[in-house]
């Protein structure tokens, strides 16, 4: 493994996961047992790389879904169509030795063999004018069904699946989706996306298709006692000695913890630094990603309204617990109904998440320039 492999910007593997065993113990547990999940997270805190090491461990064959390109139904039940049949093709092997069972199991699905150089693949086909929400229905029933006769498990993770519920507006395929779900017994549905607001109305609002489905898994930032233990074996790997304490210390606090944020700025330490990196080699590097950033983070803020403005400077002094209190209406000199709604819309655009003690800027770089811009423009 190289040294930066470490601290990767895409998915974590192998001894670039850091921690999240209970999540994990949680995670695994519950694919074992056959219960859907619902993986809650603001965007990069490391979702996907939590559900497909758990994958990993369950040894269960698998296929990932991504709807973030979907914008119709019909595109919905082909990504879904396509899905179900690869995943027959990894968990039971030939699929041409299942057609019986195939054709036994559907009634408006068309199964079209083509025979190729070196094996022949199945494909199902929906006719253009039927229902998507009849059609995902019909197959993952097949799926399920297949499972139990060949005594197979097997896992599908649907990503960005916030789109599905734009798209089906919570019917059609919600409901077809909830209709097989909660009657399959070796088929694991595992959820996730990058809109908590739109994901927890899907699954939380009692008049959608899909409330109380799942269990809800909400990921949280790693502790520092678990990041402590994997910058120290990272060093060890890379320097063959330990970091000292201040300097970890650093890294924590520029990156307040955040996965894609330390992540960063480590790959940067672990690469530039041919020896144990220094607290100015840990502020130039983080600097440098401040400024590589800037644009994002100033045309994030530029978009915002004057209210959320304001509510993101007084957050970006300190996570606060009482945003409506009297002390803190008449500083930003806005009604509490006013600093409610600028809390939603932050919330909504992944701005800010709600903590036990309070609100919290998610973006470090984000919170940076909203100070900056506060000392500038008090």
């Amino acid at each position: 493994m190289r040294k930066r492999d470490y601290f990767p910007l895409g998915i974590a593997t192998g001894k670039a996961f850091c921690n999240r065993k209970e999540e994990t113990d949680l995670l695994l547990s519950n694919i074992n047992s056959g219960k859907h999940t619902l993986l809650m997270a603001t965007r990069r805190y490391g979702k996907s790389s939590l559900a497909l090491h758990a994958i990993g461990l369950s040894k269960q064959p698998f296929v990932e879904i991504d709807f973030y390109m979907a914008s119709t139904e019909k595109a919905v039940e082909a990504y879904i169509l396509t899905s179900v049949v690869e995943l027959i093709g990894r968990a039971l092997g030939q699929v041409d030795k299942l057609i019986n069972s195939i054709k036994k199991y559907i009634k408006n699905l068309n199964p079209k063999l083509e025979i190729g150089a070196a094996n022949m693949t199945l494909e199902l086909v929906a006719a253009q004018d039927s229902d998507p929400a009849s059609n995902v229905k019909e197959a993952l029933l097949l799926l399920e069904r297949l499972l139990v006769e060949k005594n197979k498990r097997a896992i599908l993770l649907m990503d960005e699946f916030q789109n599905v519920g734009v798209i089906a507006k919570g019917t059609g395929i919600e409901a077809a989706i909830r209709h097989v779900a909660q009657k399959t017994k070796n088929l694991t549905i595992l959820f996730s996306g990058s809109n908590r607001k739109l994901l927890q109305t899907m699954f939380e609002d009692e008049n959608r298709p899909l409330y109380k489905l799942c269990w809800k898994l909400s990921l949280q930032r790693i502790s520092a006692q678990h990041y402590h233990a994997h910058l120290q074996k990272a060093a060890q790997a890379a320097w063959s000695m330990q970091l000292k304490q201040k300097i970890i210390d650093e890294i924590l606090q520029l990156t307040e913890r955040h996965p894609y944020y330390l992540n960063k700025l480590c790959d940067k330490l672990w690469t530039f630094c041919v020896q144990l990196p220094t607290i100015k080699n840990v502020r130039q590097h983080w600097s440098a990603i401040l400024a590589e950033e800037k644009s994002d983070a100033v045309k994030e803020i530029s978009s915002l309204s004057a209210g959320q403005k304001s509510v993101l400077c007084e957050l970006a002094e300190r996570d606060k617990l009482q945003m409506t209190d009297k002390e803190t209406i008449l500083k930003l000199q806005m009604t509490s109904s006013s600093i409610v709604r600028a809390l939603d819309g932050l919330d909504e655009k992944d701005i800010i998440e709600k903590l036990e003690r309070g609100y919290r800027i998610i973006n470090p770089v984000l919170k940076f320039y909203v100070l900056q811009g506060k000392r500038v423009n008090p």
